[in-house]
């Protein structure tokens, strides 16, 4: 868009020069009469100096919201500057006598000087007078100006009964220079010229760009207010995602509304089918509702509140204060709200000149004369800011400016709708098969209801028309028109690919098809989604899951000791050792994920469970760690001296890891199913299993002082296996004083530990 203006604008610099001839005004100018077709009246002047004089506008400029092409008010085909039929000639031009053939509304810097204005003089036959002299007057200016400069300073028509002129200015403003006939002094022609500051352009891009930031991190800002609210019920909500596909629409209204933006929403699906949560034919619902939801938005910022703004933004700031967390995050809903309207007001204020540019407003009302360009343009736009909301918030801007028109608007709008999946894509990368094919479903929604409109977006059936007529009643501004388009829109297209819902599922898995299964990655994570770092609740949740997993892996290796004390194969030494390396990877990549979600803010609670899950996952790998470490090099010192535990010593040796087992099921299934009897029942085991060690040390020694061999030259490795046994009973007890004191943390299951 502001590769567009600067294009635009330079076009016009071009005509910006220097060397105008300083005009004198002609002197003893008579007094005008009346002015065909019910023009005003001039008052009667007389200019003897250059002073400047000045001349009543026709009719005032035509207010901000009028829409171009679309019914105007009683008075506006009397306004030069009406949108209505840009760039003809004013009413006022007789067919014949003095006219003006070009040059009018002109936009120009200040210093600079006008494309020659050409004005043509004839009889009532048609046949151009020669030589006869014009008048030029000054018939408005801006206070400041001393001087207006006219090259020629006088006018003479020639043999084509044409002449022709350049003006120049030095101060910006709005300019009236009328030209009149010596002959009839109530034959004119009025020519308006629009003069900007050098640096007009300069304050125009930045106005834009300032605006469009403040917007966006308001958006930012009150959906995190609102998310943090909301974060504990999220999950709540989305748990009617399995139960029907209206409840799933209705899911993904309530949950945009709460982030005020699809985008967010379509990166929370990737997230959860990335996670397991969900499958691919469960997010289309959520998609259609999400589509909805985000209108929301858009029907807020079109009500004209702008006023409030900064009341608005000071309140919110004053309520961010609050040591209370709720408050404190209402704070951020009122101060991004203010934010989004006060941005909406910079760029409507930056943008407003933009009217007096008759090529850029032909420009966007052609538009509806080229919808698929327009799509195009429009999600290249959005795609490059990652939010329709800014995209749609712009083109209320437009409208309230009475830049566009409602038939130029609507292909914005749906080029909006393709160009905001883009974040769908960038969250998807990286991630699993399903999750590309949410993004990508996604795309194939929002294309093919942009493809349902397209016989709608001309005239012949027109969706304008439909939009037009539902507003009426209510009196809806060209703004509030916009927004409602945005709604009816998003709305039809899940009332018309409802019942198409199995077939678009089976084309996005058709366009992105299950590849042949392949090995699968020993070391990656499957519950740690990066997109459901926004939503704490969330991650925490995916985090157990994880852990639990871990636990998976490190109660196979417990399950495995008992070969280790017997007799390892080498294949049971290999997936041990693969194990091991799997419970680190994970404890690193787990504790990363939740040092950066430290980074958000945190309840009390949510910190506390975070902390609960370091002691968890850093116990784990100790535990792990005595199997790989200590239980196994001393089943490969046994094996290579081919020793053998007695038979007495071997029973001894299964009953303390049978106990040991036991309370290390009971730590890891209390920490998924939040059974605090459990977690207790672990806790009191702890003296039991003390005293199980020294009985069971005291009965090996009885063997060696009784001199019995196997039980000799298997000393060591019993006593080590004894007290290594002991120490994993220590790691379990661990995990279940983290978890004893705290609340319970977000539900998970124990995950197959061949996942």
């Amino acid at each position: 868009m502001s590769c567009l203006l600067a294009t635009l604008l330079m076009g016009t610099a071009g005509a910006v020069g220097s060397g105008a001839g300083a005009a004198a005004l002609t002197a003893g100018t008579p007094a005008m009469a009346a002015l065909p077709m019910g023009q005003p009246v001039l008052a009667a002047e007389t200019v003897s100096s250059p002073a400047l004089t000045t001349y009543p506008r026709e009719a005032p400029a035509p207010a901000p919201g009028q829409t171009p092409g679309r019914t105007p008010g009683p008075s506006a085909f009397l306004s030069p500057k009406s949108p209505a039929a840009p760039g003809s000639p004013l009413p006022a031009c007789p067919e014949t006598g003095l006219r003006r053939i070009s040059g009018d509304r002109q936009v120009l810097f200040e210093g600079g000087v006008s494309e020659p204005v050409v004005v043509h003089l004839t009889d009532a036959s048609g046949t151009p007078i020669v030589g006869e002299r014009l008048h030029l007057l000054v018939g408005h200016c801006p206070a400041k100006a001393a001087a207006v400069g006219f090259d020629p300073p006088a006018l003479v028509t020639d043999a084509q009964g044409q002449a022709s002129f350049s003006i120049g200015v030095s101060v910006p403003g709005e300019y009236v220079v009328i030209v009149q006939r010596t002959a009839d002094p109530t034959q004119i022609v009025k020519v308006e010229l629009t003069v900007y500051d050098s640096s007009w352009l300069m304050f125009l891009l930045f106005g834009l760009a300032g605006g469009l930031g403040m917007f966006l991190y308001g958006m930012t800002l009150g959906a995190e207010g609102l998310q943090k609210i909301a974060g504990r019920r999220m999950k709540a909500i989305l748990g009617a995602f399995t139960s029907s596909t209206w409840l799933g629409i209705l899911t993904g209204v309530v949950v945009t509304a709460i982030t005020q933006s699809s985008s967010a929403t379509t990166v929370m699906l990737v997230g959860f089918v990335n996670a397991s949560l969900m499958t691919l034919p469960q997010t289309l619902s959520v998609i259609m509702g999400a589509n909805i939801g985000t209108t929301f938005t858009v029907q807020l910022i079109a009500f004209d509140i702008s006023h409030w703004a900064l009341l608005l933004i000071g309140v919110g700031f004053a309520l961010k204060q609050s040591s209370n967390r709720t408050t404190s995050y209402a704070g951020d809903i009122t101060l991004g709200f203010g934010l989004i309207f006060y941005g909406m007001k910079v760029m409507s204020t930056a943008m407003s000149p933009l009217r007096s540019f008759p090529a850029f407003k032909e420009l966007l009302i052609s538009i509806s004369h080229y919808p698929i360009t327009a799509i195009l343009g429009s999600m290249l736009f959005t795609s490059l800011i990652q939010s329709s909301g800014a995209t749609i918030g712009l083109i209320v801007v437009f409208a309230g400016q009475g830049l566009i028109s409602l038939d130029s608007a609507i292909p914005l709008i749906l080029g909006a709708h393709i160009g905001t999946c883009i974040t769908g894509w960038i969250a998807a990368l990286g991630a699993s098969l399903p999750a590309k094919k949410t993004a990508l479903l996604n795309v194939v929604y929002n294309m093919l209801g942009t493809v349902i409109f397209l016989p709608f977006l001309y005239d012949w059936a027109s969706f304008a028309d439909l939009v037009a007529w539902c507003s009426a009643p209510f009196g809806a501004t060209p703004a509030r028109e916009v927004a409602n388009a945005h709604m009816l829109s998003a709305t039809l297209k899940v009332v018309a690919l409802l019942p198409f819902y199995d077939r678009i599922i089976a084309l996005t898995e058709w366009l992105l098809p299950e590849p042949g299964k392949p090995e699968e990655q020993p070391l990656r994570t499957k519950f740690l989604s990066e997109e459901l770092l926004r939503t704490p609740e969330l991650a925490l949740g995916n985090v157990a899951r994880e852990i639990a997993r871990m636990a998976g892996h490190v109660e196979v290796m417990m399950h495995g000791v008992p070969a280790l004390i017997s007799y390892a194969h080498d294949a049971h030494i290999e997936d041990l050792t693969l194990r091991e390396q799997k419970v680190d990877f994970l404890r690193l990549q787990i504790t990363r994920y939740l040092s950066r979600l430290s980074e958000n803010t945190l309840t009390a609670e949510q910190t506390a469970t975070m902390m609960q899950y370091m002691n968890v996952i850093n116990d784990l790998e100790g535990l792990a760690d005595m199997i790989y470490k200590v239980i196994l090099p001393c089943s490969k010192v046994k094996k290579a001296g081919e020793l053998r535990f007695s038979e007495e010593g071997f029973r001894e040796l299964m009953k303390m890891f049978d106990a040991v087992n036991a309370v290390f099921l009971k730590a890891i299934n209390g920490f998924a199913t939040h059974d605090l009897h459990l977690i207790e029942q672990v806790l009191a085991s702890e003296p039991v299993i003390a005293q199980m060690e020294e009985e069971l040390r005291a009965s090996h020694m009885k063997r060696v002082f009784a001199h019995r061999d196997q039980s000799v030259q298997t000393s060591t490795l019993h006593l080590d296996l004894l007290s290594t046994l002991k120490n994993i009973h220590s790691q379990a007890v661990k995990i279940a004083r983290a978890l004893a004191p705290h609340d319970p943390a977000p539900s998970a299951a124990v995950a197959s530990p061949s996942s």
